[in-house]
């Protein structure tokens, strides 16, 4: 017999279902989760998107009833861009079979052979959003490129991040900047008459002495290493806003890929629209926190990223409620095994990661999502990931074999998660999952 407290939510979910469909906005396309238009992006500041997803939204939450009740009565608001199973390209997402790429192309994910940033490098502008230090330059083709410096202390930490999950994003289908590791000599830059450090709406002048500052102490046997992002190309709009995307089933299933590589940074900002005279094109950008990296720790992660939300109220409520038994399921280990790959375990849990504040597409996937999702995984192989791993440049090759060693043992976790085991991956399968 359904309860009280499900029948009063089934009456309210039915009575609003009219208002809680999912929908696509027609001004921007009639193709669900495509943008046809070059829609108006107005930028938030992060730290208001952070208060808005981590405190508002949760108070918010009990005064929308359809999303919340459907989920509680089990059955959630489904995606408008999966069909049985089929997902066509979207803004985000570009429909290519992760089988159908050789590890090569893994390696080298969207960047072309004219991608690569040729020295001498010249200094436009520092970076000015995030804690990582960096630069923008162009390079000696007039090219380009944001350049991001490793942490001191840590050197390879945050660019084989930046660049190895850049390319698994790209094999699983996502849209994504060209990233590469680079090492350069400190005599092949040279700052512009005109850059300029900003900090909010002031300026002042990058001069010699503040690119000295940044690169002397992280010279290694004569070069820098950093990570070299080329910009994209169109018109940049901004952000997007991941709540607009919830009912797409890529957007929703890239937790899992985040879950994946432990990326916890999954704020709006952290995502480009770009319009190419066509269609407006959506990219995921700046991966400083995923594998064992925290850019904004500057160093290796927190045992308990990926674990819970910076501002927890759920976990802070359970502790409060068990006085202080209830604990967090956060990594045993804190000690990174090493400094290059900082913190990143085996240890995953796919149903209850969270990145380090709520992304509201995140919310909303279903385990269809999910199974979508689980597919394309599966449909990688260990090549491919040593492929991925490499384009990391780890200057030790044990490093990188514990690495995939990792990634290969959280995938499968995953996997397992959402598909069963008696599941074969027959031909079958393969032809319909190409056609995703």
């Amino acid at each position: 017999m359904i309860s009280l407290r499900v029948s009063l939510v089934l009456v309210l979910v039915l009575g609003a279902s009219a208002s809680g469909c999912a929908a696509w906005p027609r001004r921007w396309s009639d193709r669900p989760c495509c943008i046809d238009t070059k829609p108006a992006v107005r930028r938030q500041p992060i730290w208001w998107h952070l208060f808005d997803v981590t405190v508002l939204e949760p108070l918010e939450q009990p005064f929308h009833l359809v999303r919340p009740g459907r989920r509680l009565i089990g059955v959630p608001m489904q995606a408008i861009n999966l069909d049985d199973g089929r997902l066509a390209g979207s803004a985000f997402f570009t429909g290519r079979d992760p089988a159908s790429l050789t590890p090569e192309q893994v390696r080298w994910g969207p960047t072309r052979p004219d991608d690569v940033a040729v020295p001498p490098f010249t200094v436009t502008k520092s970076k000015q959003e995030g804690k990582t230090a960096g630069f923008f330059v162009v390079d000696a083709r007039g090219e380009r490129y944001l350049f991001k410096l490793d942490p001191v202390e840590a050197p390879e930490l945050l660019s084989g991040a930046e660049v190895i999950t850049s390319k698994l994003l790209y094999a699983l289908g996502y849209r994504v900047p060209s990233y590469e590791a680079v090492d350069a000599r400190p005599e092949e830059f040279r700052v512009a008459p005109d850059a300029v450090i900003k900090d909010g709406a002031k300026e002042a002048p990058f001069t010699e002495d503040h690119l000295r500052e940044l690169l002397a102490p992280r010279v290694r046997q004569g070069t820098v290493r950093m990570v070299s992002s080329k910009l994209i190309d169109g018109e940049v709009l901004g952000p997007a806003r991941f709540k607009q995307f919830r009912d797409c089933a890529d957007v929703r299933a890239l937790k899992l890929a985040y879950a994946w590589v432990n990326n916890i940074d999954t704020k709006d900002h952290n995502s480009l629209l770009a319009w190419n005279g066509t269609e407006t094109l959506g990219y995921l950008i700046d991966f400083g926190t995923a594998l064992g990296a925290d850019a904004g720790a500057g160093g290796p992660k927190d045992p308990c990223a990926g674990w819970k939300y910076i501002v927890d109220l759920k976990e802070t409520s359970l502790e409060m409620a068990t006085l202080g038994r209830h604990r967090t399921a956060c990594d045993t280990d804190p000690s990174p095994p090493d400094a290059r790959l900082g913190l990143f375990s085996e240890r995953v849990d796919p149903r209850r990661w969270k990145p380090y504040a709520p992304n509201l597409a995140f919310k909303e996937m279903t385990d269809e999502d999910a199974e979508w999702m689980a597919l394309r995984m599966r449909r990688l192989s260990r090549a491919q990931l040593e492929a991925a791993v490499a384009a990391g440049r780890y200057s030790d090759p044990e490093a990188e074999r514990r690495l995939v060693n990792v990634l290969e043992a959280r995938r499968w976790t995953i996997i397992n998660a959402y598909l069963d085991d008696d599941e074969d991956d027959d031909e079958d399968e393969d032809e319909e999952v190409a056609r995703q």
